[in-house]
């Protein structure tokens, strides 16, 4: 079975569990959580919903802001249950709860999935078709393969922003990209400002930009800030550049596969 084949049957058997209605997509509205389900071997599937600049999934405790960036996951649900497999997690990381996301206006968020729950199995990120299917090992021979390498738990890709190459951690709880140096933006689209906020470092202000982002010659446009402080000077002490967001995923397929060090776009 080919990877858009287990697509469409993950999206039948989410309609079939919710009752007839459709799985979130890029537009999904929030919903009842449906319990994951697995039409093939050893594979889960979730709802995989994009909204507020923000990419979830719906597990049955409720729905879990998907983060790669956190290495550990909280909630206030005590549980998280993903891919099948049922984990205790705490209600706060380094004393930061749920309350963090009550500026997302009409989103309901009740955890984070960090990489301690989404690292040891391979997922694929089926943004149009709005799934995410827990356990898919089954690359689609077409896909870019890009290596991805783990730091601090975090994973991090070799990427190129406006024609530069730069090492770039993947933080899918991300709505914006950002760079350390203001360099790498050099020559982009001026675009305003950007307001964000960061749980462990607090607000963030910044000019932005529109720039190109190529990863193993997939191309999309981010649109950046720039990350400055402390959070940007440890960063730089590993040689991180650049935090790419989620903005680009709602419209790929994605495996991400950190037990293989690998991501892979269609």
């Amino acid at each position: 079975m080919t990877s858009e084949q287990k697509s469409v049957q993950a999206v039948s058997h989410l309609r079939a569990a919710s009752g007839g209605e459709a799985a979130g997509g890029a537009q999904g509205a929030p919903v009842a959580p449906v319990a994951p389900v697995a039409p093939q071997g050893g594979a889960a599937i979730h709802r995989l919903v994009f909204e507020a600049n923000h990419m979830f999934v719906d597990l049955p405790e409720g729905r879990f802001l998907v983060d790669t960036g956190s290495p550990l996951s909280f909630g206030t649900t005590g549980t998280a249950t993903y891919g099948g497999v049922t984990t205790q997690i705490p209600r706060t990381m380094l004393g930061i709860g749920m309350e963090v996301f009550d500026g997302l206006p009409g989103v309901r968020c009740d955890g984070l999935l960090g990489m301690d729950i989404l690292g040891p199995r391979t997922v694929l990120w089926d943004g149009p078709r709005g799934v995410a299917i827990v356990g898919d090992d089954a690359v689609d021979p077409s896909a870019v393969r890009v290596p991805m390498r783990s730091l601090l738990g975090v994973p991090v890709v070799e990427g190129r922003i406006g024609g530069r190459d730069a090492a770039c951690i993947l933080d899918t709880g991300a709505q914006y990209g950002y760079v350390l140096d203001e360099s790498l933006v050099d020559g982009g689209e001026e675009d305003g400002e950007l307001s964000d906020y960061n749980p462990v470092t607090g607000p963030i202000r910044s000019k932005a930009w529109r720039m190109s982002v190529d990863l193993g010659g997939v191309r999309f446009p981010e649109r950046m800030g720039h990350l400055d402080g402390s959070a940007a000077a440890m960063l730089g002490t590993f040689g991180v550049e650049a935090i790419i967001g989620c903005s680009w995923l709602a419209s790929r397929r994605v495996w991400f596969a950190p037990g293989q060090s690998l991501l892979a776009v269609a």
